[in-house]
């Protein structure tokens, strides 16, 4: 619906629809989400197993590429990265909530992987990409400007006051909670029509780009392996059943938008980003209809 509407015009221009549907979901709707979300939740699904699960299988996935792409590769050190970066980055903000809402019966099920990737992933591999484009250590300032950025995302306030609610069994009264229900029913919307209007004008995997292999490198890892690493983790953690499967879906989502925007501002293979996200998008369906086929 995001790429039709953005195609006829009615949305106007289709990057600023884009960009307001965004910073709408971003900044409004998931916040909303992740808050109604956690209160109709245990604490104990989000911080127990699942989040041990999701930092395993994306720091896992993460450093075996790299290792992999630094070993037997002869691609360059920023290449290698945005590649393992690629791998083990998963979408858990814009596909995670609408795949655990209609796929698992909660978007509760993407909150620990946001929750690693936020406050710890991101941080991690963003200083990766400003050494090996910029070939020195960020400074204290910049270091700085990270952790205020990381403690100030709308997100992981949210999550941080739900805890904090869950955490002293507070009860929210029903006509405080109708206003935050209502902006958490535009994220999922919002989010799926930001990602249509994305797909207009894209031209992925393009020849001259030389990324072709590496895209398909990263996609394998991302749909393949970083849902295998998460299933023998769960299997480990004394997971099964729709536990277990809800693990390895969130697993098995496209690589992070976010892996982009990472790409563009350090100037990181940035085509090689693109495309992978959209490849991983697409590709994704299969994954979770094999992941359905096995688990569900």
């Amino acid at each position: 619906m995001g790429w039709i509407t953005g195609r006829s015009g009615v949305m106007g221009d289709p990057a600023h629809a884009r960009f307001v549907l965004n910073r709408a979901t971003f900044f409004v709707g998931s916040p909303a989400l992740v808050l109604v979300s956690l209160l109709d939740s245990d604490i104990a699904a989000v911080l127990g197993a699942p989040i041990v699960v999701a930092t395993a299988a994306g720091l896992g996935t993460g450093a075996l590429m790299l290792l992999v792409m630094r070993l037997f590769t002869k691609r360059s050190r920023v290449d290698a990265l945005v590649t393992a970066i690629c791998s083990s980055v998963a979408n858990g903000g814009n596909m995670g909530f609408p795949i655990a809402t209609y796929v698992l019966g909660s978007p509760a099920h993407a909150l620990p992987v946001i929750l690693f990737q936020q406050a710890l992933y991101t941080p991690i591999y963003q200083f990766g990409l400003h050494v090996v484009t910029s070939g020195r250590r960020p400074s204290p300032r910049a270091l700085a400007a990270g952790v205020v950025g990381v403690v100030g995302n709308p997100t992981i306030l949210a999550t941080v006051l739900g805890l904090v609610l869950l955490a002293l069994d507070v009860r929210v009264p029903e006509f405080l909670l109708d206003p935050v229900h209502s902006l958490a029913d535009l994220a999922i919307p919002g989010m799926l029509m930001a990602f249509g209007l994305s797909l207009i004008g894209s031209h992925p995997l393009a020849a001259e780009e030389g990324n072709r292999k590496l895209v398909a490198v990263a996609t394998a890892a991302k749909l393949g392996l970083m849902p295998a690493i998460a299933a023998g983790t769960g299997l480990v953690l004394g997971l099964a059943g729709h536990d277990l499967f809800a693990v390895v879906v969130m697993a098995a989502l496209p690589t992070a938008q976010n892996v982009f925007v990472a790409a563009s501002r350090f100037r990181a293979s940035e085509t090689l980003a693109r495309d992978t996200v959209l490849v991983t998008t697409i590709g994704t369906v299969a994954a979770l209809l094999l992941v359905s086929a096995l688990l569900g």
